[in-house]
């Protein structure tokens, strides 16, 4: 049974969310610092982007899958969004960077307390829980309209149940993650196909 690991959080939004997403897709789910932890099964990191909370969760997973920026197609999902800015937990360690978006990070630069007001922002994480509270509080300066987090987007869903698949058979006898294996991903895979 395929595992979805998330952070786990004092939050019941983000928590419950996790569980829905993962029942969504076919999943069970296990978090880092509330219960259900992990127990065994096929258990991928579910994080975003590189960082401390993500090499954790890499530590006990069975799939040694790389955040979502690396994943075949998340880039292209991002950009069907529309949104004139990506706002991101952070700090940066370039895999955000590389994805050619308009960013802004909670933590990090360009920081988010100075990222230009736009129309259409994406809160890129994948339940309404801590973080995504605390983008809707520090960007409430600005009248832009925030879009929902990963999990309440349908056609994210849809991705997720596609691509899940592919990373479990591609890293499930991984010893770790390394860069260049994400190259063996189709190129023209896309969360429309």
């Amino acid at each position: 049974m395929i595992v979805l690991i998330f952070h786990g959080s004092r939050d019941p939004d983000h928590n419950r969310q996790a569980a829905e997403l993962a029942r969504a897709v076919g999943a069970d789910y296990a978090f880092m610092e509330t219960e259900p932890k992990f127990r065994g099964g096929l258990g991928v990191p579910m994080f975003v982007a590189d960082g401390a909370d993500y090499r954790r969760a890499l530590e006990i997973a069975t799939v040694k899958a790389p955040p979502l920026v690396k994943w075949p197609g998340f880039a292209e999902y991002l950009r069907g969004l529309g949104a004139e800015l990506y706002i991101f937990h952070g700090p940066d360690r370039g895999d955000v960077a590389s994805l050619g978006l308009p960013v802004a990070f909670i933590e990090g630069e360009p920081n988010l307390d100075k990222a230009p007001c736009v129309e259409v922002a994406a809160p890129v994480v994948i339940t309404r829980g801590h973080i995504y509270k605390l983008i809707q509080a520090k960007y409430s300066r600005c009248p832009a309209r925030l879009m929902p987090p990963l999990a309440e987007q349908p056609k994210f869903v849809e991705y997720l149940r596609k691509t899940l698949p592919l990373v479990v058979q591609r890293f499930q006898n991984a010893e770790v993650m390394r860069d260049e294996e994400l190259t063996k991903f189709p190129s023209n895979y896309a969360a429309s196909e």
